[in-house]
């Protein structure tokens, strides 16, 4: 799925993921995790991605596991802030490192790809 390069597309990442990852039969508390972390990667990539007009999501499903992935056009990994917990933003993968199951990124041709996931059940 692409989604324009704005802050207001974080609805869009949600609501998309959420709609697929039933489409999958994921368990509510997983619907839960997967529409908070992919506001997080989303909200991500258009503050620190250098995404010009739009960013790509991917849903990938195993019979255990969603993989959720989000490509922008920044090389620089992401980042794990370790910031005050009373101080509002910095912390979106601070909640992916804590509620994914597994995370990660790869460097792409034009940027990277930001991954997480989570189980199915």
């Amino acid at each position: 799925m692409h989604v324009p390069a704005l802050l207001s597309s974080a609805r869009l990442g949600r609501q998309w993921s959420v709609r697929l990852a039933r489409s999958y039969g994921a368990s509510e508390p997983t619907l839960h995790v997967v529409e908070l972390l992919t506001s997080e990667v989303v909200t991500n990539a258009v503050k620190y991605g250098r995404v010009r007009d739009a960013i790509d999501l991917d849903m990938a499903c195993t019979p255990q596991e969603l993989t959720v992935s989000v490509t922008d056009g920044n090389p620089c990994p992401p980042v794990v802030l370790d910031v005050d917990m009373e101080r509002t933003g910095g912390q979106g993968m601070r909640v992916v490192e804590r509620l994914a199951r597994s995370w990660g990124w790869l460097p792409t041709r034009d940027g990277k790809r930001v991954w997480f996931t989570v189980p199915l059940a």
